[in-house]
């Protein structure tokens, strides 16, 4: 990896997929979503656009639809790090898992070992299950053997949000793993109020500040220092209809501290993925 400047923004939310899967993506929101969307599905110039606005690393998280799948995308993603290498935007690799896989704490430890997975998604609308489904138990403990952060979409909504009352599974999650990180997605929009709190009782839990297509978790800046040291920029690129600059912007427009910037846009991300 190249060694990034201090100033320069770690993006832990992206899905630079392998073509094929990225095309099928795209088709999905073009028929969910229907709007004009704020990035190409061309993995070269998503990463020539975050260079372009600061940032150096980005976090690339990959989801398992359906059980079986998990070691041919995890492969998949290490050779999307690798061909993109030389760029300047370095590829943190991620790694995903379903429940129904048949040993799936064994493929978090192989992607880890293997492919040099570093961080872990796992996408409970796509895949159909909840978070604190017990077969996911073995790939919590795996995650934190291994130190690797677990970001997880919670919500089942076709639209991408999460609601109130589905918060509660990653919170016995994350009570039943201690030693792991779980990151709740898109700060449980639309249910981020409880993720706060649930984030006040619980130390291993963070939450990134991604979008959901148009619209982001609706966090002030008071909110947002309450969890100044578990709070993660993203953006979801290239399924977005918001910038990168306009996460940005409006950050820059709440009137946190610098501090509190520095954590959000950097420090955080590499106290749970150092630079290497």
């Amino acid at each position: 990896m190249s060694n990034p400047t201090p100033s320069a923004i770690v993006d832990c939310h992206v899905h630079l997929m392998p073509s094929r899967l990225s095309a099928a993506i795209r088709r999905f929101f073009d028929e969910h979503i229907g709007d004009a969307l704020a990035y190409p599905v061309d993995t070269e110039t998503v990463l020539d656009m975050h260079h372009s606005d600061g940032v150096s690393a980005v976090w690339n998280l990959p989801y398992a639809h359906k059980p079986g799948m998990s070691d041919d995308l995890n492969e998949a993603m290490g050779i999307v790090s690798a061909d993109f290498a030389e760029h300047p935007v370095d590829i943190v690799t991620g790694c995903t898992v379903h429940p129904g896989d048949s040993d799936p704490g064994a493929t978090i430890r192989r992607a880890a070992a293997d492919f040099g997975a570093r961080v872990l998604k796992l996408h409970c609308s796509v895949g159909s299950y909840d978070a604190d489904d017990v077969r996911l138990d073995p790939v919590y403990e795996a995650a934190g053997e291994v130190n690797m952060p677990v970001v997880v979409h919670v919500g089942h909504d076709v639209t991408g949000h999460t609601h109130d009352h589905e918060l509660g599974t990653i919170s016995r999650a994350a009570r039943r793993h201690t030693d792991t990180t779980l990151i709740v997605a898109h700060c449980g929009h639309y249910g981020h109020v409880e993720t706060l709190q649930l984030m006040a009782e619980q130390p291993n839990l963070w939450a990134d500040l991604t979008p959901v297509v148009f619209e982001r978790p609706n966090l002030t800046a008071p909110e947002i220092e309450s969890v100044a040291d578990r709070i993660l920029l993203g953006t979801d690129a290239p399924n977005v209809g918001l910038t990168l600059q306009s996460q940005l912007d409006w950050l820059n427009g709440l009137g946190l501290s610098e501090e509190t910037k520095n954590k959000v846009l950097r420090e955080n991300a590499y106290h749970l993925v150092p630079r290497t």
